[in-house]
């Protein structure tokens, strides 16, 4: 496509039309329509369309994602503090659909800032979780050992009761 450029000084005919040092270009008939065709190539909005959706499932995938951890979370807390404990549906949705985009956005890895210390959080961790099934584990066999002893003391009041 040859352009024509040529600059042009205002004079008494196109004062109005033109800026003196402006440069107007010339095009032809075809450079206009070659230019306009070209123009339905570049947009798709299937395209667009498609990216959008693209995008949403993104978001809804995360937020699943979110949702699992969450409710893992939920059955942690089941397990350590009580048996009835519930996250809000309303607030857990809300947190899941918050969080979503930064998943989306770090593509389910942590924030560059925080990357450099996965180590240290690994750690921490891992350390976490032996110490929580340590706790669960010294519960459960306290509780074995009360049985244990209530099992022993009703067996003397009945034999007690039976030599009586």
């Amino acid at each position: 496509m040859e352009t024509e450029k040529q600059t042009v000084a205002p004079t008494e005919t196109n004062h109005d039309n033109a800026i003196e040092g402006e440069v107007l270009e010339r095009h032809t008939e075809q450079d206009e329509r070659d230019f306009l065709n070209g123009l339905d190539d570049d947009f798709d909005p299937t395209v667009a369309d498609t990216k959008e959706q693209q995008a949403e499932l993104e978001n809804e995938a995360a937020a699943g994602m979110v949702f699992i951890g969450m409710m893992t979370i939920e059955q942690t807390m089941k397990t350590l503090v009580h048996k009835e404990f519930k996250f809000d549906p309303e607030q857990a949705e809300n947190v899941a659909s918050k969080v979503a985009p930064l998943i989306v956005k770090y593509g389910g890895n942590p924030p560059p800032w925080l990357a450099k210390y996965m180590d240290e959080i690994m750690a921490v961790a891992a350390i976490g979780m032996l110490g929580i099934s340590s706790f669960m584990q010294i519960k459960h066999l306290k509780a074995e050992d009360r049985k244990a002893e209530q099992a022993k003391r009703d067996a003397k009041e009945g034999s007690a009761e039976g030599t009586a």
